[in-house]
């Protein structure tokens, strides 16, 4: 027995709305995993990371920030919906807070926290060439189980790794290069 609703199949239209956590990854129906309690903290840090940047509006770099927005990359008949954990768009992309269900705006920049056993290779994989082709401006992607960072940024021949950091390390990442992460507060689950 099937665990995803029958709402459409290769070929056949996406409704607007779709059951919540689901993404269409290549015109398929997938299910996105729950977070785990580490998932939900990570998301959090990174949230609260990235907030001071949100909804600066005279000064260079403002971003808007969210958490799981469903942002539409492709249409049908390539169909590439997804939830990315912590998402932002530059203001001077996109001038208005994106408050729709779906945005259809590509964001400059997408974080996503790596779940070993369900999303991880969906995350390197078909989520990452995704991004590139939608010239997402800077990848970040956070293994808890590792607990590194690893962000990548865009250029033609695909995405470039510029950092690779884990605790004990204190880095200015792209695009937020302008607040200091302690990798040590990051990760630190006690």
């Amino acid at each position: 027995m099937s665990t995803s609703p029958q709402i459409a199949s290769v070929g056949e239209e996406f409704p607007d709305e779709l059951p919540k956590q689901y993404e269409i990854v290549c015109g398929n129906l997938v299910r996105k995993a729950v977070p785990s309690a580490l998932h939900s903290v990570l998301q959090l840090r990174l949230a609260s990371f990235v907030e001071p940047f949100d909804g600066r509006r005279n000064t260079p770099g403002g971003w808007w920030t969210g958490t799981e927005c469903e942002i539409e990359l492709f249409p049908e008949p390539d169909a590439q919906r997804y939830l990315p954990d912590v998402v932002a768009w530059k203001i001077d992309v996109l001038p208005k807070r994106p408050l729709e269900a779906r945005v259809r705006t590509w964001p400059q920049w997408i974080c996503e926290i790596l779940s070993p056993d369900s999303t991880a290779a969906r995350d390197k994989g078909i989520k990452k060439d995704a991004y590139h082709r939608a010239r997402v401006d800077h990848y970040w992607l956070v293994d808890p189980e590792q607990q590194t960072l690893t962000v990548l940024a865009w250029s033609e021949d695909g995405y470039q790794t510029i950092l690779t950091a884990g605790p004990g390390e204190r880095v200015r990442a792209e695009p937020f290069a302008e607040r200091e992460l302690d990798l040590d507060w990051f990760f630190d689950f006690e």
